[in-house]
């Protein structure tokens, strides 16, 4: 731009230059026609003598080759006047080889342009190429390139757009899951099954069973379902029908029936008949002491005569009572004895003594064994059938088991009685004095318990002790001296994890080592 605006000036300067010397001429001949300026003086061609007025016939001797840098001169039209200095450069106008070399301009590729006056008037210009074969060489390399350039784009756009796909259907089949929400069952199939809810489980756990036993597709989708539902009902422990393949929204609503109109209890293992009454009479809204009036006699319920109580028949389990039909409390009791009978049948014991003898041991199992470990119920039962053989050395006949003592004292809870009542014979449930079995139940069994009371396991015995509350690991031994070396194991792990044991149980296993000693 800077030598096309020095371009410009000079023709200009040369235009005003023309202008003067043709009003000059003008002048002249108007004056003295007969006087005239020859040309080459007016633009100052070399041979012309500064401030000389030639006529027509005087003209100066041609330069054969006329100088395109001669001395500044002046176009003098009068003695008095004169023109303005011009640089060497913008003394003459020059043909064209001189715009050819002087003002050849090129663009950014390297292709020269000529500038030419335009024709549209003053202040124009025209770029246009030269042709020439320099220039035509350059276009063509200039082509050239365009074309490997946009050869080499496309291939890295065509790689790039592959590669996009690429990524897409990776992504989609890592995180796909991710961005379309959790797997779940669109429709329930399959055929109806039972599920069961243990006691003290909760969704978490509850939804993790169901999503591997494929009824729910997710576990995910179970946590969706439960945070999307408008009236959320209470997970209680049972037996729910459902189907083995369903939404997680409908799993939920199975699992949580309408409970309005219903009252609902859960008897709990190892629960003595006072619980029971509290947790039914909470349920149903109907006052404790009409049930214990109404279990006054066991045998209304169909308990052999040495049952005293209904202790020991009211078996564990969830029931539901309608509370619009105002149920009464035998009614509900006797459900309760009802399934302990179907449980007898279950185990096959049809008999009413094995029935009432069975009942009592698997009541002391159940009080004595640690539930997490329901494989132990068959070896405590055959270590209390060990004790129970008046011939044996170790005990004597006597169970020696402190959850009767407790019973007999109305103790309850992990408390191991005091040690002033060891020997105390006017408790009837006191297994440390009295032989054999005590009077009767002391706490409802499970089913389990009472499977191990009917078939127990073939051992030698007498002594057991739970080394381990967190694991439950329990170990069993025959002779007194080996079960105090496991004493002195469980007194180590409660000093190894404070507040684990019961104050109660630390006594206990510490004096136990102490009369062993």
């Amino acid at each position: 731009m800077p030598h096309q605006v020095g371009s410009r000036r000079r023709r200009r300067e040369i235009r005003e230059a023309r202008e003067r010397a043709r009003a000059e001429r003008e002048r002249q001949a108007a004056e003295a026609p007969s006087r005239r300026v020859p040309f080459e003086q007016a633009i100052g061609a070399p041979g012309a003598a500064s401030g000389e007025v030639a006529s027509t016939d005087r003209r100066a001797p041609a330069d054969p080759e006329p100088s395109r840098t001669a001395d500044p001169v002046e176009v003098v039209s009068d003695p008095e006047s004169a023109a303005s200095p011009v640089s060497p450069d913008e003394a003459v106008l020059g043909p064209e080889e001189h715009v050819l070399e002087e003002h050849v301009e090129h663009d950014a590729d390297g292709t020269p342009l000529l500038i030419t006056s335009s024709s549209y008037g003053r202040g124009y210009q025209t770029v246009t190429p030269l042709d020439t074969g320099a220039s035509r060489e350059i276009l063509t390399r200039r082509r050239e390139r365009r074309r490997r350039r946009n050869l080499a784009l496309g291939l890295v756009l065509g790689g790039f757009a592959a590669l996009l796909v690429i990524v897409a259907v990776v992504f989609n089949a890592v995180f796909g899951g991710l961005l379309s929400g959790p797997e779940d069952y669109e429709t329930q199939a399959g055929d109806t099954v039972t599920f069961e809810v243990n006691p003290g489980e909760g969704w978490e756990v509850v939804g993790r069973r169901l999503a591997e036993q494929g009824i729910i597709a997710s576990q995910e989708a179970l946590r969706d379902a439960l945070r999307d539902a408008d009236d959320l009902g209470v997970l209680q422990a049972g037996e729910f029908e459902v189907r083995e393949e369903m939404p997680a929204a409908d799993a939920v609503s199975a699992l949580t029936p309408d409970r309005e109109a219903q009252g609902v209890v859960w008897v709990n293992a190892g629960w003595r008949i006072d619980e029971v009454f509290s947790a039914v009479a909470d349920a149903t809204g109907i006052p404790e002491a009409d049930f214990r009036e109404a279990a006054e006699d066991p045998a209304d319920f169909g308990l052999p005569e040495e049952a005293e109580t209904l202790e020991g028949y009211l078996a564990v389990g969830e029931y539901r009572f309608s509370v619009e039909e105002d149920p009464e409390p035998t009614e509900i009791l006797q459900a309760m004895v009802d399934r302990t009978f179907e449980e007898f049948e279950d185990a096959g014991i049809t008999d009413e003594d094995e029935q009432w003898r069975a009942v009592i041991i698997a009541s002391l199992i159940t009080g004595e064994a640690n539930h997490s470990e329901p494989d132990d119920y068959r070896v405590i039962a055959s270590a209390i059938e060990n004790r129970l053989d008046p011939d044996n050395t170790e005990t004597g006949g006597l169970l020696q088991i402190d959850a009767a003592v407790n019973y007999g004292l109305g103790l309850s809870g992990d408390l191991h009685f005091p040690e002033s009542e060891r020997l105390n014979p006017e408790n009837e449930y006191n297994t440390y004095v009295h032989e054999g079995l005590p009077p009767g139940p002391i706490a409802a069994p499970t089913p389990g318990t009472l499977e191990a009371a009917v078939d127990p396991a073939e051992t030698d015995y007498y002594y057991w002790v739970t080394v381990n509350v967190e694991t439950g690991e329990t170990r069993f031994n025959e002779t007194y001296a080996e079960h105090l070396e496991d004493v002195a194991v469980f007194n180590d792990y409660c000093d190894d994890n404070p507040g684990v044991c019961s104050p109660a149980e630390e006594e206990a296993a510490e004096a136990e080592v102490e009369e062993g000693e």
